[in-house]
């Protein structure tokens, strides 16, 4: 999640100001549309934009309750008194919006994912505060902690509620490879576009190729981020022999292209051994993956984007003790 404090920071008061003079429906849609650029830590509008139209390209649903979570999440931000300018970078809107596009994939549009989506949007704003307070000792991003947080108790209670799980088994994804199952190359340029999708928790290649297009409008080394977050995920899934399936999905991938764009482009000073460094925490989050859902696996958990934030925080953490990696903030 980025915050006026982290390397963006310039560019995010110059967004805030212009902002501030909008016109008050402009400047609302202005704060939804970034609340969809914040999936990818960017406070572009027009990243935002391609993101929102991507994901309702994906599946108009998803798109409804994504616009429904960041909406509510704001509305929210707005009545508890939150700083205008915060909720300007889309920063208290988007993980009501991941929230929102969980629910829906994870317990289909039935009346009571709306009021779960509308819910758990609300709560999302008072864990994003009281995460921030609670990380700050350690200088650690709040990230997508309050989303996975949130969404992870809605799913694990959902079972025991007959008008809230649609039946079937809560069961995650199988987490085992098997033996001679060849690759194709459909299967890893999918993949590649799939990972970024994934970020948006879409499968659809195509998802991915307008995401990817809304990185490179948000910067260039945002862009390039992504894609080599993407490659390292895609290339160390086959040299480890993950299902191709799995791969071709972005399963596997997505938390490595967030970790490159969080680590490559935000928290940490731009040098070669940062670069390499980041390289690192993308393939670590590619197996952290496969490990959290062999881990929530037995009893029906999300692995959702826990790899990301476990990796980048644990990566920051130990940014002070190596002088050639410093951090922006």
């Amino acid at each position: 999640m980025i915050t006026p404090d982290t390397l963006n920071s310039k560019s995010a008061t110059a967004d805030t100001e212009v902002a501030t003079g909008l016109p008050g429906p402009v400047r609302l849609t202005a704060q939804l549309v970034r609340s969809f650029g914040q999936l990818s830590l960017l406070t572009n509008v027009w990243t935002g934009i391609l993101f929102m139209l991507a994901l309702f390209v994906g599946n108009w649903q998803t798109g409804v309750f994504g616009l429904l979570g960041a909406a509510v999440s704001t509305a929210t931000a707005y009545a508890m008194g939150v700083d205008r300018n915060t909720i300007d970078l889309g920063v208290e809107g988007f993980s009501g919006c991941l929230t929102g596009i969980a629910l829906y994939i994870f317990l289909g549009p039935h009346p009571s994912t709306y009021l779960l989506t509308i819910g758990g949007a609300v709560v999302c704003v008072l864990a994003v505060s009281a995460l921030t307070r609670m990380l700050a000792p350690w200088e650690l991003p709040v990230l997508t902690a309050p989303f996975c947080v949130v969404v992870g108790v809605v799913l694990a209670a959902a079972p025991a509620f007959t008008r809230v799980w649609p039946g079937g088994s809560p069961s995650a994804l199988p987490v085992a490879a098997v033996p001679g199952v060849e690759y194709t190359w459909t299967d890893l340029w999918h993949g590649f576009f799939a990972n970024i999708a994934q970020v948006g928790l879409s499968a659809h290649w195509y998802v991915g190729l307008i995401m990817l297009v809304g990185l490179f409008v948000g910067g260039i080394r945002h862009g390039l981020a992504a894609v080599l977050g993407s490659a390292v995920a895609v290339l160390l899934a086959w040299a480890l022999g993950a299902p191709p399936g799995v791969v071709a999905t972005g399963v596997y991938g997505y938390n490595a292209v967030l970790v490159g764009i969080a680590l490559g482009t935000l928290f940490l000073v731009r040098t070669v051994p940062a670069a390499l460094y980041t390289l690192v925490g993308a393939a670590v989050a590619t197996v952290l993956t496969a490990a959290l859902n062999a881990y929530f696996a037995p009893f029906g958990g999300r692995t959702l984007s826990w790899p990301f934030i476990i990796t980048t925080w644990l990566f920051l953490a130990a940014a002070a003790t190596f002088p050639q990696i410093r951090r922006t903030t």
